[in-house]
């Protein structure tokens, strides 16, 4: 992630340690994710039912162990991603040029989409899915419209108007993450219909909590002084567009990533709530991303400086490496294809 100017030699864990926390945590689970479920999935015969699935590893115990160890390497995987968000609103915090960092993001979010694809999908192109980068791309521009409204410009009175946008996407932007998004919400979804939503029903649904929320925060909204609509407008109107632009790229984490990276600056100033919090929103897309919580240790021994200068471009091009590493040898082994799309 960008380098930070924070240089002094404290007790604690530094920036640069945490990135190889983060590093080593996402190498576990990519390798489990690519080597071993390609090996898996060449080891049992196709079409199975999970029964049948289950019957092959009662009776081949060195698949079985090689099956526990992929769900264990997914699950110290899980450290990874809370992390980057982390670093990424650290380094937004202290870097130079806002622009830079973000290019540098864009950049390699390109250059690993080839590497990305062949290593989850055996393709060369793969629109369904759009590496991690692309959404820590988007979560650093999301931060970046909330400071603009919240601290730079939190007196314009030609920004109010958008508060009244705001109040009415507020409503949209929890029933989509709600609904579309959580374990929570398909249970509850599942109580009530029986099924899931189509998508008529859900943007009907969307509609009305939208005009909902608009009278609420008309209401409540409606002795709030400038400054105070600006930054309602800084927190949910970069949220709901930051988060539709990953829904619509189909990224890794997708809106509840941005939303992360949201979280985790918004409570900046309290490191540890602001990772626990930032797990909580993954959890709740996802059971397994409560092992992230573990990771509140490292976080708590952060001591804000940058720590061992390492260039910077070593940790932006370990990602595509790595992935295309994983994918090369799963390839040479034989237990994966080469497709064009």
């Amino acid at each position: 992630m960008e380098e930070t100017v924070v240089m002094d030699k404290k007790k604690g864990i530094s920036g640069t340690a945490l990135k190889i926390i983060a590093l080593v945590a996402m190498f576990i689970d990519h390798f489990a994710a690519i080597f071993l479920n390609d090996y898996l999935e060449a080891s049992i015969p196709p079409g199975l039912k999970p029964e049948e699935v289950s019957e092959v590893f009662q009776n081949n115990p060195s698949l079985a162990r090689i099956n526990l160890l992929l769900v264990v390497m997914r699950l110290v995987g899980r450290f990874g991603f809370p992390l980057f968000a982390f670093l990424i609103v650290e380094g937004f915090e202290h870097t130079r040029s806002v622009r830079k960092y973000a290019l540098n993001m864009l950049v390699f979010a390109l250059i690993s989409e080839l590497p990305f694809n062949l290593g989850f999908s055996s393709k060369l192109l793969y629109p369904g899915y759009q590496n991690v980068f692309f959404t820590l791309f988007l979560g650093l521009l999301c931060i970046t419209f909330i400071r603009f409204f919240t601290e730079t410009s939190k007196s314009n009175s030609r920004l109010a108007p958008l508060f009244y946008v705001s109040a009415f996407l507020a409503g949209p932007t929890v029933i989509y993450f709600l609904f579309n998004r959580t374990w929570v919400g398909m249970i509850i979804i599942g109580a009530l219909f029986k099924k899931a939503i189509d998508l008529p029903v859900l943007l009907i649904i969307m509609g009305a909590s939208g005009l909902v929320t608009l009278v609420v925060f008309l209401l409540a909204g409606s002795k709030w002084e400038t400054a105070k609509k600006n930054a309602f407008t800084g927190v949910i109107l970069p949220i709901f567009v930051f988060g539709l632009i990953a829904e619509i790229l189909m990224t890794d984490y997708a809106a509840g990533g941005v939303l992360t990276i949201a979280i985790m600056y918004l409570l900046r100033k309290r490191r540890k709530l602001a990772f626990g919090m930032g797990c909580l929103v993954l959890a709740l897309m996802d059971p397994s991303e409560l092992m992230a919580l573990f990771m509140l240790i490292p976080v708590g021994m952060y001591n804000g400086t940058r720590g061992m200068k390492i260039n910077k471009y070593v940790f932006y091009a370990f990602y595509p490496v790595h992935i295309g590493l994983i994918y090369l040898l799963t390839l040479i082994m034989g237990f994966t294809a080469f497709m064009l799309k």
